[in-house]
């Protein structure tokens, strides 16, 4: 049995960004993305859901936050900049806008 295709209104996106955080604390970072982004992200128009996952030993922080629409995950990757400095010592490495093919 097949699935069905998914349609247009089926359709989600992704925003991921990733992040040097080598610059700050980690236990701040971390009551950071808990406290104060998460709850954001979550007012955010068109917010499905997300993940802010951090591998402090490494410097790095990578966030996945999925959308109802292309135009609202273009607008919240507008935010992340490439270059960007999001927090004091938080600065944005990548950020792109994909499509979300499958889920597990």
């Amino acid at each position: 049995m097949t699935a069905p295709a998914k349609t247009s209104a089926d359709q989600v996106f992704a925003v991921l960004v990733e992040v040097d955080n080598r610059g700050e604390d980690p236990d701040e970072g971390r009551r950071g993305l808990r406290e104060d982004l998460t709850p954001a992200m979550r007012q955010t128009p068109g917010f499905v859901s997300g993940l802010f996952m951090t591998a402090y030993d490494r410097g790095l922080g990578v966030g996945v936050v999925l959308l109802a629409t292309r135009d609202q995950a273009n607008q919240v990757a507008s935010a992340f900049a490439v270059g960007s400095e999001i927090r004091p010592g938080v600065n944005v490495v990548r950020t792109e806008v994909l499509e979300v093919s499958a889920t597990a």
